[in-house]
């Protein structure tokens, strides 16, 4: 049984370096990397060429290691759709690091289903909400009459 490492960064104006670092210990020991460069986490993983040829190449037993579960999937349409791939060619998928790490996202028992799921809404909950808080804030700062008005200047509205 060998561990497989795969990695993944979004534009290529990032690297893959916390990554890397998450995975030193396996990269040190010389397992196989497979990578995504440049690649949008709207492209579901089983469509990414390179996570496609890591499907195909490890034997039954094998292990998949990711840095953090966003390398490879961000919606749970894409974890339904992988987990059974991973289940029906004997492969095992490991998070290094983040929400569901130490769980095993290809085991077949209702219990990690649930726990995924869960975990994958809850981040892009805490994501989304994050974004959206910022883009008000920024919003807010951003007004002509926040960044110039002048408290002391102003009528008291209790007379």
């Amino acid at each position: 049984m060998a561990d497989l490492v795969y990695l993944r960064y979004s534009t290529d104006k990032q690297t893959d370096t916390r990554q890397r670092h998450a995975l030193t210990a396996l990269l040190a020991a010389g397992a196989p990397v497979y990578e995504d460069p440049a690649t949008s986490s709207r492209q579901l993983s089983l469509d990414r060429a390179g996570f496609t040829t890591l499907l195909h190449e490890p034997a039954v037993g094998d292990t998949i290691r990711i840095a953090d579960a966003a390398r490879l999937f961000r919606s749970v349409a894409d974890i339904l759709a992988l987990r059974p791939v991973l289940i029906r060619r004997g492969l095992h998928l490991r998070v290094e690091s983040g929400l569901p790490s130490g769980i095993g996202l290809a085991s077949d028992d209702p219990g990690t289903t649930w726990r995924l799921v869960r975990g994958a809404i809850s981040a892009w909950s805490s994501n989304t909400t994050s974004i959206s808080w910022r883009r008000r804030v920024g919003r807010w700062e951003s007004r002509p009459e926040r960044s110039r008005r002048d408290p002391s200047a102003e009528p008291s509205p209790w007379g």
